[in-house]
């Protein structure tokens, strides 16, 4: 009876991969951690950057130091100038994936659907009383 070792295809650059916790091929999984000392030994030097400074001094683009932050691979904690980006409208957050404007307006939408159902479901019954 043969094992099969579970493999998966890198979402990094494609290739096939033995599954492994990080779910990225060995060379993505090298060049990650590298760009994350890399941005590390930015922010060592000075805390205060925000990501355009960061992706600036790294070479490494905006979005993937978002999509680190966004995976927790680079904590916020210590940088109060690093941010990941509100899902809807890219506003700077610190936690989450909305801001709290679109947080509240989402609510705030989902509360007026609510109540436009509870009233149609009222103005359905009324009608069926009158009958």
């Amino acid at each position: 009876m043969s094992k099969e070792l579970p493999v998966a295809h890198c979402p990094g650059c494609g290739k096939v991969f033995q599954k492994n916790l990080r779910n990225m091929c060995m060379q993505c999984s090298a060049e990650e951690d590298g760009q994350i000392i890399a941005i590390e030994r930015a922010l060592k030097n000075d805390r205060q950057l925000s990501n355009a400074e960061t992706a600036e001094l790294t070479a490494i683009p905006e979005a993937r130091i978002r999509a680190l932050i966004r995976r927790g691979r680079l904590r916020l904690y210590d940088y109060p100038n690093l941010a990941d980006a509100c899902d809807l409208c890219a506003a700077p957050i610190r936690q989450g994936k909305l801001c709290l404007t679109c947080l509240m307006r989402l609510k705030d939408d989902i509360e007026q659907d609510r109540e436009k159902a509870r009233l149609k479901k009222e103005h359905v019954f009324l009608t069926k009383q009158r009958r």
